[in-house]
């Protein structure tokens, strides 16, 4: 990488270590991976048992104590050169919810749900976030949070919440769903709340796990809320700071995202280098042609910027001292601008491989096209590529009003 002066030593062995792990674990598996869940957690619990899930947990809960977005995206990306699904379930799991609990020091929250991620065993979490009515408008800032669909009103010293989520990554399945919520739409961002909600709570239901194309190895399913009730203090923060960290989730997660869409393009480079320098095509590997040469090139050439993009957004993310607070306008729109670039440019180097490929790119005994179902979704999760350009376009002039 040429950002390496960007990495501490440990961010380099980390790197190393989750590689080799990958190498070892995950890609001589990755078909069975994707028929069969339980070999999934056998996964993971090795990726608790090397410290991953526990990492991002404060030190008093047991955990790691690690908030470097840098060390999360190196994590991100080398999994998802495996199995995108398992970097998306160990990121998630390994303290991303808790964040925002602990950027503002909520007690409660942090006492409750992170010692369940720091006993060295799988656990899963979950970010509750798109409503069944509404979709994106959850996470388009023009909206000031009036687009959220799931109601949060405050009873005594409880919050009751009613709605529905449709999508979330571990649903069904976690021990707590960290909850967008509005407790008025009509109060714009004042009225957004961000709540953790505990497995048990009475009205909690799930529907059943999605099927889908890509991303097998994750678990999606609905979320129900029918007068849960949780208590107040399970409010991460209060009106206002409450959106502000919303903002900051959506575009936090697509630097994540970023990630698992550079670990799949690194892949899918890898396959094509090593087909294209075997298969004969005119009495020679194919890639000495110079047409295959100049394709191979701007795949490289898209890692490489891909590469640049997402390692200096994840430096400014560890910075604030220097680029400002997280969800401030201008983090914000750089993050969705290298979300939308590293998601549009993954697609395009996949693609740009299986020309070269040919028919070994769909062949389901072939690694490829694992590759080609994996790397759309990367455009269309965390409100799609639109939404994110309103964030971009908000930064430069005022886009109806978006502060």
């Amino acid at each position: 990488m040429n950002l390496d002066h960007l990495l501490t030593e440990e961010d380099r062995l980390i790197r190393e270590t989750i590689r080799n792990f990958t190498k070892k674990e995950i890609i001589p598996l990755a078909k069975e991976l994707e028929s069969d869940y339980s070999l999934v957690e056998e996964v993971h619990q090795k990726l608790v048992d090397m410290g991953i899930q526990a990492s991002g947990y404060p030190v008093e809960y047991g955990g790691g104590g690690d908030s470097s977005f840098v060390r999360s995206v190196i994590i991100g990306e080398e999994l998802a050169k495996g199995d995108a699904g398992i970097a998306l379930s160990a990121g998630i799991n390994s303290g991303s919810i808790i964040g925002p609990a602990a950027i503002v020091g909520n007690k409660a929250v942090l006492e409750r749900f992170s010692p369940p991620f720091c006993q060295g065993k799988l656990a899963y979490a979950c970010l509750s976030m798109t409503d069944l009515a509404g979709g994106a408008d959850t996470e388009n800032p023009l909206l000031h949070g009036a687009g959220i669909k799931t109601v949060a009103r405050l009873e005594g010293d409880e919050y009751v919440i009613n709605g529905n989520k449709t999508w979330p990554t571990h649903g069904g399945i976690a021990e707590c769903y960290l909850t967008f919520c509005t407790t008025d739409p009509d109060l714009g961002d004042e009225g957004v709340a961000l709540i953790m909600v505990p497995k048990d709570a009475p009205g909690l239901t799930f529907g059943k796990p999605e099927k889908k194309m890509l991303f097998k190895t994750v678990i999606n399913g609905s979320v129900f809320y029918d007068n849960v009730r949780v208590p107040k203090e399970y409010r991460i923060a209060g009106p206002g700071m409450d959106a502000n960290l919303c903002n900051m989730i959506t575009a936090a997660a697509g630097c994540s995202s970023g990630a698992f869409a550079l670990g799949i393009a690194e892949r899918c480079f890898e396959i094509v280098l090593e087909y294209t320098g075997t298969r004969m095509g005119g009495f020679k590997p194919v890639r000495q042609h110079s047409m295959v040469a100049g394709i191979i090139a701007d795949m490289a050439i898209g890692i490489e910027t891909m590469r640049a993009s997402l390692y200096n957004m994840a430096y400014m993310y560890d910075h604030p001292d220097v680029y400002g607070a997280p969800w401030s306008k201008k983090v914000i729109g750089l993050a969705s601008a290298s979300r939308i670039y590293t998601a549009d440019t993954a697609l395009i180097i996949v693609h740009k491989g299986a020309e070269l490929l040919g028919s070994m790119a769909i062949s389901e005994d072939f690694p490829y096209e694992k590759c080609m179902r994996d790397v759309k979704i990367m455009q269309l999760w965390l409100g799609g590529q639109q939404i994110c350009r309103y964030k971009v376009a908000g930064t430069y002039y005022d886009l109806k009003n978006w502060a």
